[in-house]
């Protein structure tokens, strides 16, 4: 397990930097007629990359918390993870909601910034994680 967390941990680092250098920064230069059909592509597509590694960093987390040597790391571990859920949940899915109807520069720019943390905290979930293997 403590392999499978970190090479998951790891796959969620290279996804977000993936996202911030590639992603993010074309929906800069998306018409708007095209736009609506992009955005509903990107977010039924991005679920698939992201879903099954929050569930292995979910499932590992908590094998960390029950059976992990160092608990007190496996509890900064799921803190982390649970953060970068939190912000995608609670700020880049609204986001999104709103970029559904309509193409906005500024929303862009405050996922770009939202995701941006939420790396760093997939970032410092590896380096946790690291301790592990």
């Amino acid at each position: 397990m403590p392999q499978l967390l970190f090479a998951t941990d790891l796959y969620l680092v290279g996804l977000g930097v993936t996202v911030a250098l590639v992603v993010y920064p074309s929906f800069h230069l998306v018409g708007a007629r095209q736009w609506t059909g992009f955005h509903g592509a990107h977010a039924r597509r991005v679920a698939y990359a992201v879903g099954p590694a929050w569930a292995l960093q979910g499932i590992g987390s908590l094998w960390w918390l029950l059976h992990g040597p160092d608990r007190g790391l496996g509890i900064v571990h799921a803190l982390a993870a649970l953060a970068a859920v939190l912000i995608t949940v609670l700020k880049a899915v609204p986001i999104h909601r709103r970029l559904e109807r309509h193409h906005d520069s500024v929303d862009i720019r405050q996922l770009q910034r939202w995701h941006g943390l939420r790396t760093l905290l997939w970032i410092g979930c590896t380096l946790v994680a690291l301790r592990l293997v």
